[in-house]
């Protein structure tokens, strides 16, 4: 009988040991405490309504939290993400309303201007060697200058009939931006686990000498993860003027921290070479799960802003006293 209560209880911290050794898994149990309190403490975030509301403006941040982990994961960085996103957001209400091009053609134009701006940073990056967080700080400038030059910082109102459907329809009671975010996660998921290409963004991420000894083409995988974090920022852009019904000059760009926040909350390291898809949907979700508290608890923006830099100093130490860890071990 004592043997087999040893084994069960052996078992069980294995099991434990195991669980709590993944760092999304930890990640994930944090989340769903959180979750418990705050239900407990706020009846009406525990709502359906709310519950909704809260996935629906998160949604179209984590989309670009992902493509932001696939440059991480490959050992790069973007902060031009914010910048792309109000590109193409003000690019697809521009084709729409003053080009008076179809709808579905300017929606497949402005997400390739997002891909061609990734492009861009991955030249600059990869092949021409430029320090990731210069280049992208650059062309994030670069990308709303023009945006000003062209708008002159005015909104542009008016979008046609039908494009609202991306940001505000419904299918089966639920907003299809989260559709849209489940069919990434699941793409990008499958890219990053199941492809050569999406492997070995892993290894040039972990060591990019290394990779480079073993003969894989490091430029043109960073360029190809660029152009994925670039394509996803610009879909989030249209979508985004989707669901606002006017496209701004400075809309998104605010969203570039909350973006590297999220995939290193989700378990991405900055450090490159390690991180899930996952693990950034969690990461997004505990920031717009922690905004929508300060929301409902009616605390002022301004603390919103001071508490998120709070959140991402956070983040970023923890991913420092891991690689550490890691180090060491």
């Amino acid at each position: 009988m004592g043997d087999s209560k040893r084994t069960a209880k052996s078992l069980g911290k294995k099991f434990l040991a195991s669980i709590l050794s993944n760092d999304e898994n930890v990640i994930l149990i944090v989340f769903i405490v959180i979750i418990g309190i705050v239900s407990a403490i706020l009846p009406k975030f525990r709502t359906s309504y709310n519950i909704l509301i809260v996935i629906r403006q998160f949604s179209l941040i984590t989309i670009v939290s992902m493509g932001q982990a696939v440059v991480l994961i490959s050992g790069g960085f973007d902060l031009s993400v914010g910048n792309i996103v109000a590109l193409t957001n003000m690019a697809v209400a521009y084709m729409m309303v003053f080009q008076g091009w179809p709808i579905w053609l300017s929606v497949i134009l402005a997400i390739l201007i997002g891909t061609t701006c990734g492009i861009i940073n991955g030249l600059l990056v990869a092949k021409i060697k430029i320090n990731p967080l210069i280049a992208t700080l650059a062309m994030g400038w670069v990308y709303s200058g023009v945006v000003l030059v062209t708008a002159k910082g005015w909104p542009i109102t008016d979008l046609p009939k039908g494009f609202d459907v991306l940001g505000q329809g419904y299918f089966l009671g639920i907003p299809l931006p989260i559709y849209f975010l489940i069919v990434i996660a699941i793409i990008l998921t499958i890219f990053l686990s199941k492809t050569i290409s999406g492997r070995y963004l892993y290894a040039i991420g972990g060591s990019e000498k290394s990779s480079l000894l073993a003969g894989l083409n490091t430029s043109n995988l960073r360029m190809l993860s660029y152009s994925i974090c670039g394509t996803l920022a610009g879909f989030s852009g249209v979508v985004l003027a989707s669901r606002m019904g006017s496209a701004q000059a400075n809309a998104g760009e605010p969203w570039t921290l909350p973006t590297v926040a999220a995939a290193v909350i989700g378990g991405v390291s900055l450090f490159g070479g390690k991180g899930k898809i996952y693990g950034v949907l969690i990461g997004g979700a505990i920031l717009g799960v922690i905004n929508n508290i300060l929301v409902l608890m009616k605390i002022s923006s301004y603390w919103q802003t001071l508490i998120s830099g709070f959140i991402l100093l956070f983040a970023v130490s923890i991913d420092a006293i891991r690689k550490r860890r890691e180090l060491l071990i």
